[in-house]
């Protein structure tokens, strides 16, 4: 669906007909849209598994680059860009791609940070610290483009301009946005019969958002793994993450 037609859409769940007439502004409308595509991108990072949701109107990949600096550990990564972290890599000394793995303070308990990997080298493996990743040992080079992060962004969200833009995931969810809009309406409003109808489809709808992007991968076959402790054998102690 257009957002024009979400729009009209808001106004049939209110009033039956998506031309009429409603005390909902545009404004008004655009915001409780944003907010439901919020929601709906949550409960996808949810349930989406091996196979990564990324807004399909964004043109670009979501992986980032900045340079690597001699001496500088601390990389601030944006809250506005990120919602989740999947990976980072850097560049070594040659040039190659290698992948660090993640670690938390939690691992050190009774090492102070600034005491541990003190000496500079090729870092190993990286610390998340509110918008920053901190990396470990602190890099004894530079490289150009040479920390890169793959991530997971907010939606594509609306602008009051837009018409023939569409949500970006599986067009058979679309009408939530729209259907969410209009509880928004009808509770402000004690549309209370209204509500008996609207409730029920979005309780619905939220199931089968998440059961169909838990599924989508079916590529692949499930194998059951067991994870590892979260140590390996070096001085290098990283967390595992990964749920099999």
């Amino acid at each position: 669906m257009t957002y024009t037609q979400l729009s009209g859409d808001v106004k049939f769940w209110i009033a039956g007909d998506s031309t009429a007439t409603v005390d909902f502004t545009a404004a008004d409308i655009l915001t409780s849209i944003n907010a439901y595509y919020d929601e709906v991108v949550s409960l996808i990072l949810k349930a989406d598994g091996r196979w990564e949701f990324d807004d399909e109107n964004f043109t670009t990949l979501p992986v980032a680059t900045t340079d690597l600096v001699s001496g500088q550990a601390d990389y601030e990564i944006s809250g506005e860009t990120f919602l989740t972290l999947q990976r980072v890599e850097i560049k070594d000394t040659n040039g190659n791609g290698v992948q660090l793995q993640p670690i938390s303070q939690d691992d050190k308990v009774g090492v102070a940070m600034t005491e541990w990997a003190k000496t500079n080298a090729q870092p190993e493996v990286y610390d998340k610290v509110g918008n920053s990743i901190i990396l470990y040992p602190t890099p004894n080079y530079n490289s150009t483009d040479g920390i890169k992060t793959y991530y997971q962004r907010p939606p594509s969200y609306f602008i009051v301009s837009d018409t023939t833009k569409t949500p970006g995931f599986n067009p058979l969810y679309h009408r939530y946005l729209s259907i969410g809009a209009a509880v928004d309406y009808c509770s402000v409003n004690a549309m209370n019969d209204r509500l008996q109808v609207l409730l029920p489809k979005m309780t619905q709808m939220k199931a089968d958002i998440i059961a169909n992007y838990s599924r989508r991968n079916k590529d692949e076959k499930l194998q059951m793994k067991l994870a590892k402790d979260g140590y390996n054998e070096d001085d290098y102690a990283y967390s595992e993450n990964i749920v099999y």
